[in-house]
C-alpha cells in the first residue's frame, strides 16, 4: 500500500511540474514575431488534418499562402495586434485570425487561437520561396 501511495505522489507532482512548465512558457512578444516572419517563407502543418502549408510574410504586410495538397492559394494581409498576437486577415473575410504564438525546444513554433493548438510552423525560409 506505501508502494501505491509513494507511486501516486510520485506522478501527481511530475503532473504538476509539466503543467506549471507550460503555463510559464511566454508567448513571443510583438518584436520577436516581427523578426521571425517579416521577409520570410513559413514552413507550416495545420493540425486539424495535418495539411501542409507555405505561407510568405511580406515585409509590408503581404500574405501569401499555397498549400501542398491541392496547390491551393490565398492572400491577405499579417501584422501584429497590440495584444502580441500574430494576425492574419484573408482577402474577403472581416475578422482576422490571430495566433499566439510559442517556441518549442525542437525549433517550431506552435500558433494557439483561444488556447488550441491551431496551427505548427515547422521551420523558415529566408525570402519568398513558395513551393508547390
Amino acid at each position: 500500500m506505501i508502494d501505491l501511495y509513494r507511486w501516486m505522489t510520485v506522478a501527481a507532482l511530475c503532473t504538476f511540474c509539466v503543467c506549471s512548465n507550460a503555463a510559464e512558457q511566454a508567448a513571443l512578444e510583438r518584436e520577436q514575431l516581427l523578426e521571425l516572419v517579416s521577409g520570410k517563407t513559413a514552413l507550416c502543418r495545420k493540425e486539424k488534418d495535418q495539411s501542409l502549408c507555405a505561407n510568405w510574410f511580406a515585409g509590408d504586410g503581404v500574405l501569401q499562402q499555397v498549400m501542398q495538397d491541392d496547390d491551393g492559394r490565398k492572400q491577405g494581409r499579417w501584422f501584429v495586434d497590440d495584444q502580441a498576437r500574430l494576425c492574419i486577415l484573408w482577402d474577403g473575410k472581416l475578422k482576422p485570425l490571430c495566433f499566439a504564438v510559442f517556441a518549442q525546444p525542437d525549433g517550431s513554433y506552435n500558433l494557439l487561437k483561444n488556447d488550441r493548438h491551431i496551427t505548427t510552423i515547422t521551420g523558415f525560409e529566408d525570402g519568398k520561396t513558395l513551393r508547390w
